[in-house]
């Protein structure tokens, strides 16, 4: 299959994770002036963390990851009415887990409110938890429709379904939050409807374009059908290794609230910075390579799949290391322009300014991790990076508990930063001994040019911030800055790497 085919699926992920990314940041924004980095802020994130650890345990991560190579065997077979059964199995089956997991999860949250002081941190956690919960059911169902779509080869409606959510949580900031109460702890729980109505609304906005291919909903409790047994010899292992970073993300925000007031919002805000690049680029090309990898496997074309693989690898660090020194160099004016309003102050810019900088050390570790992973899979191998995840976690608790004491909660984001990319080498390494020969030599060749580009472009950043950050409106200076990042490294890239080497992204031959 054509990389042009790959680059043009690409270009259709990213540009809807663009839009999808950037509602996200518009909601966040939002909430900074609403919430700032208060105390219950930081117990709403952890509530709405807690069914997000499933939903990327169960749902967007490990039942994709199962269920993509197993129904692609289905539709190839060209047998529409095997492939609408193992869509009703599959559908009934994350009903059931989903619901039952969310009635445990009421009945818990009941029993830790009445146990835990009202003055602990975890209180309104628990008491937030019940009712932020249920929107697992929703996005677990989403998930499975965007599994269905991304078979077929479309990614434009899955990649901006999370902007449905976006906007009800910003009408709910809105219209919910102000009438609700005066104190923040009664307004917090306009947060948690605009959750559970937008939950509800990605999954009916992406059952729409699956019912168009003639998938309609129906419950089907036929657990013993056999692909239900071909995802579950998958699922198994894969649930462990997409568990990696969900429970890496509970552990660093549970870790940072043990500290001060805001140092979970502090990870939070950061985070939705620091994966807007990762977001728009590096989950775009890991999703939209996986049909091809897994093609390419299943035909034996392993020419085409270490092209495939290693075009997508470039691309990814074509892409990340520029982001990393300018997110690096220009963190305070760009997390000031953002959020600096409402109940967002001075010290909030400096509580995420820090954990932004270390979460961009990572940007390209994750990227390459997320691409690598959707390597193994494609290859049915699903253990491997099981077996590395689960190193990671440990690395990743150890890492926190002795950063933190040094760094603070700025630690936690180095920690995760380290961890990922000692991931990405590492899986690196397993797949060309136990797979695919990877071409070490040439991608390592490009990305220590991409780097020194990179950095480069960032003292070029840096040198132009010093001089005129008093003359400039915040604004300007930083769209400027922007803009002249972007012609130096794009100029540069073209004249000196690209054509200097002979590489050309669109095509490896």
């Amino acid at each position: 299959m054509s990389s042009k085919k790959i680059f043009r699926a690409i270009s259709v992920v990213s540009m809807g994770t663009l839009i999808a990314r950037l509602f996200g940041l518009a909601r966040e924004i939002v909430t900074a002036g609403f919430f700032g980095t208060t105390g219950i802020y930081d117990a709403f994130l952890i509530a709405f963390m807690i069914p997000n650890f499933f939903r990327g345990l169960l749902a967007e991560g490990a039942l994709n990851a199962a269920f993509i190579p197993v129904f692609t065997e289905y539709i190839s077979s060209n047998d529409h009415k095997k492939s609408l059964d193992v869509f009703h199995v599959c559908f009934t089956a994350s009903l059931l887990i989903t619901f039952s997991l969310s009635i445990i999860a009421f009945l818990l949250s009941l029993l830790m409110v009445n146990i835990i002081a009202e003055t602990s941190k975890w209180f309104w956690v628990w008491n937030l938890l019940k009712f932020t919960f249920p929107y697992l059911i929703f996005i677990s169902l989403t998930a499975l429709n965007m599994g269905v779509l991304n078979v077929y080869k479309s990614f434009f409606i899955p990649s901006i379904s999370p902007v449905i959510l976006d906007i009800v949580w910003i009408s709910a900031l809105f219209f919910v939050v102000p009438f609700l109460g005066s104190s923040l702890e009664e307004k917090i729980f306009g947060l948690c409807v605009g959750v559970i109505i937008g939950g509800a609304g990605q999954f009916c906005f992406t059952l729409i374009p699956v019912l168009t291919k003639g998938y309609k909903v129906r419950l089907n409790f036929n657990m013993r059908h056999p692909a239900i047994k071909k995802i579950g010899k998958l699922l198994a292992p894969v649930i462990i290794g997409m568990a990696v970073g969900p429970i890496n993300l509970l552990v660093d925000y549970s870790m940072a609230n043990t500290l001060y007031e805001g140092a979970v919002s502090g990870l939070w805000y950061s985070t939705r910075i620091y994966q807007l690049p990762l977001g728009i680029f590096a989950i775009s090309i890991s999703t939209a390579i996986l049909p091809w990898l897994s093609e390419n496997i299943s035909s034996k074309n392993y020419n085409e799949f270490k092209n495939n693989l290693m075009f997508s690898l470039k691309l990814l660090m074509l892409l990340m290391l520029p982001f990393t020194f300018g997110i690096i160099i220009m963190r305070t004016e760009i997390i000031t322009f953002l959020f600096s309003r409402g109940m967002f102050t001075k010290n909030s810019v400096q509580i995420v300014a820090g954990p932004l900088a270390f979460y961009s050390i990572g940007l390209a570790g994750y990227g390459g991790m997320a691409v690598l992973t959707r390597a193994f899979y494609s290859c049915r191998d699903t253990f491997t990076p099981v077996k590395v995840g689960l190193i990671s976690i440990l690395a990743n608790f150890v890492l926190n508990f002795i950063f933190m004491k040094f760094l603070s909660h700025n630690g936690i984001a180095l920690s995760t930063s380290l961890v990922g990319t000692v991931n990405f080498l590492l899986l690196a390494y397993l797949f060309h001994k136990k797979h695919l020969k990877i071409q070490f030599k040439q991608l390592m060749r490009f990305v220590l040019n991409i780097f020194v580009l990179s950095a480069t472009m960032g003292l070029l950043l840096y040198g132009y911030r010093v001089v005129f950050k008093n003359y400039f409106p915040l604004p300007l200076l930083l769209f400027s800055a922007i803009i002249i990042a972007i012609g130096f490294y794009m100029f540069f890239l073209k004249v000196l790497i690209l054509k200097g080497e002979g590489i050309h992204l669109e095509r490896e031959k």
